[in-house]
């Protein structure tokens, strides 16, 4: 008689209504129409309300809320109890009127209304943050220069990870890698990513020193960010010409640079505090620069590693990531052992923050450039039109002096006008080199009066650098005048390249004599840029005691 009442009342309330005499009927009903309301009784033969409220909840939780709601007579405190520990919404006690039963109805609705809402909101999140994490895939981390080549782990604690990898070629053949830890995890830390992935790879193309993208990135997150979001991150600039890995930690775990047997060559601590965090650098913030082998490798981690968790509530710390590195480093599989370290100590504990980690070779690196071989595809006539011509295209320079010159790269901006003008070509890569290897000369040997012999070794390049920071910090005086001319062929072109110093200059016949000297069989790591200019250059003159230097570069369509 109760249900039959009950069903009336529904009805006039625009329901559905279908009834079942037991609790085990009632959870296959459930099944079967997946109502919107479900109104349970707690004495059932077969299955009593109970059991059968909590076999609905559990078969509900996939689906929308099916409020439920136990009609009972007994009005006790344990009753009430006992029904909401079975996963009742609410209780009626009989007996009640037919107004009571439908506000009850009514106000159980909104609930159930209240949350599709939420629901509906949660599932657009959902997409939203999928969305997302295509784009930091498929867009911003696709775009990774050398992908087999770099070992990455990447595994996201939710849907949307907080760290990401970045990895990218310098016109001079430099490899720059960046790993970043945004603060926490999921959508909200990773807004960063985009202006942080094209600063990183544009001022990179351009090629600007790896401390200049670096400042640049901290000042664009420092006034895109809110307060309490940051970025903990490692950088790293291999260099294959000059035998060395330049290296940044701001609150990233320690870095590391193993030998090709595993042995820990470097550990290299954090020394400023994360990007984003301060308006500016910290004064006396460098790079640390560590002469390598070919066969080295840099490895950064993220702090997901060394503070995973095993059930015991130990974290997985350094030695352990240590180990396993040193094991895969051997083998040549890192990313595979390391991987395999944390899950074996993990086991099923659930992922409290998201682990990532970037192993670089520090070998094979060496850039193939465009050089200017394509001059022997050149008419005579037009190898006349080159010399004769006296009236260039465009002429650009810039003469840069005393603090500037420790403060200003101008050989990004001349590439930038470059490619305004004539528009971006392959070749350009090769300017780029002849440009940075004449200024890198003029401003260290002329300027600064730094001597090659520094870099008689590997680790010769580190000494050298150290050297050179210092005189650029208290550098006051000289000059570096540079201009470019632009001479257009009707197939090709010609670019002359002048740069003057400020420098005692050097004895250019004593240094060409000892390069003719030079046994065949020794490796020189000093000098080898101005042999790579001559390579590329069509011609190379040394004027006024090596304080004067012309180049001309030219290339054929």
């Amino acid at each position: 008689m109760q249900c039959k009442v009950l069903s009336v009342l529904l009805k006039e309330q625009g329901y559905r209504v279908f009834t079942a005499n037991d609790g085990a009927r009632g959870v296959a009903m459930y099944v079967k129409y997946k109502p919107d309301l479900v109104l349970m009784d707690i004495n059932m033969p077969i299955m009593n309300g109970y059991e059968a409220a909590r076999k609905i909840k559990s078969l509900s939780q996939d689906n929308s809320l099916c409020p439920l709601i136990f009609i009972t007579s007994m009005d006790t405190d344990k009753a009430f109890i006992e029904c909401v520990d079975a996963g009742g919404d609410g209780i009626l006690v009989r007996p009640f009127s037919p107004e009571v039963f439908k506000a009850k109805i009514k106000s159980i609705q909104r609930i159930s209304d209240l949350y599709g809402q939420v629901k509906i909101l949660q599932q657009e999140q959902q997409k939203d943050a999928e969305l997302a994490e295509q784009l930091m895939s498929g867009v911003i981390e696709a775009r990774n220069f050398s992908l087999d080549r770099i070992g990455i782990i990447k595994r996201p604690a939710a849907l949307f990870s907080g760290d990401i990898q970045l990895t990218a070629l310098s016109p001079n053949g430099d490899v720059n890698v960046m790993l970043g830890d945004f603060t926490g995890h999921g959508l909200r830390s990773s807004i960063g990513a985009i202006p942080l992935a094209e600063t990183f790879r544009a001022m990179t193309k351009k090629g600007f020193s790896l401390f200049e993208i670096i400042n640049q990135i901290n000042q664009k997150l420092y006034n895109l960010l809110p307060a309490d979001l940051f970025l903990a991150a490692g950088f790293a600039s291999i260099s294959s010409h000059d035998k060395s890995v330049y290296v940044f930690n701001a609150g990233l775990p320690d870095a590391y640079l193993f030998s090709e047997q595993g042995k820990i060559k470097h550990q290299i601590s954090s020394s400023h505090p994360p990007i984003g965090v301060l308006p500016k650098l910290l004064p006396d913030s460098k790079l640390t620069i560590y002469g390598i082998e070919e066969s080295d490798r840099m490895v950064l981690i993220s702090d997901g590693i060394v503070e995973a968790r095993n059930e015991q509530g130990e974290m997985f710390d350094f030695d352990r990531f240590e180990q396993a590195a040193i094991h895969g480093v051997i083998n040549h599989t890192v990313s595979e052992s390391v991987l395999k370290a944390v899950n074996d100590f993990c086991q099923a504990m659930p992922q409290e923050d998201d682990i990532s980690l970037i192993d670089i070779p520090c070998g094979g690196w060496e850039h193939i450039l465009v050089a200017s071989q394509g001059i022997t595809n050149i008419s005579a006539d037009q190898l006349d039109d080159i010399y004769i011509s006296k009236d260039p295209a465009w002429h650009w320079q810039l003469t840069l002096s005393g603090k500037r010159l420790a403060s200003i790269n101008p050989i990004p901006m001349a590439m930038n006008q470059i490619n305004e003008i004539e528009g971006h070509a392959d070749h350009w890569q090769s300017l780029y080199s002849i440009l940075t290897e004449l200024f890198v000369n003029a401003l260290d040997h002329g300027v600064l009066g730094l001597s090659s012999n520094l870099k008689a070794n590997a680790d010769g390049f580190s000494q050298y650098y150290k050297e050179r920071e210092l005189r650029l910090g208290n550098l006051e005086h000289g000059f570096i005048d540079l201009q470019i001319s632009h001479y257009p062929l009707l197939k090709g072109g010609r670019v002359m390249i002048k740069i003057q110093d400020s420098g005692q200059g050097f004895d250019i016949k004593k240094y060409y004599e000892k390069r003719v000297n030079k046994p065949t069989n020794k490796l020189e790591l000093s000098g080898r840029g101005i042999e790579l200019v001559e390579q590329l250059c069509d011609s190379l003159d040394f004027q006024d005691n090596g304080k004067v230097v012309e180049a001309s570069y030219v290339w054929a369509s």
